[in-house]
């Protein structure tokens, strides 16, 4: 049996969770990455977007 895996969702944007989502995002999945709203609560996607753009 084979398939492939077309969507994926990784919880927690740190250093393990954004490393993962990059290596699947490179691989052609797509991915969703959340992450707990971090103390700045103007820009509730401020710490999945800080550890895509270190990415």
């Amino acid at each position: 049996m084979s398939f492939r895996i077309k969507k994926a969702t990784v919880l927690g944007s740190g250093i393990m969770g954004s490393g993962i989502a990059c290596h699947l995002a490179n691989i052609g999945v797509q991915v969703h990455l959340l992450d707990l709203p971090g103390k700045d609560e103007k820009n509730r996607n401020a710490p999945a977007a800080e550890a895509l753009a270190k990415a």
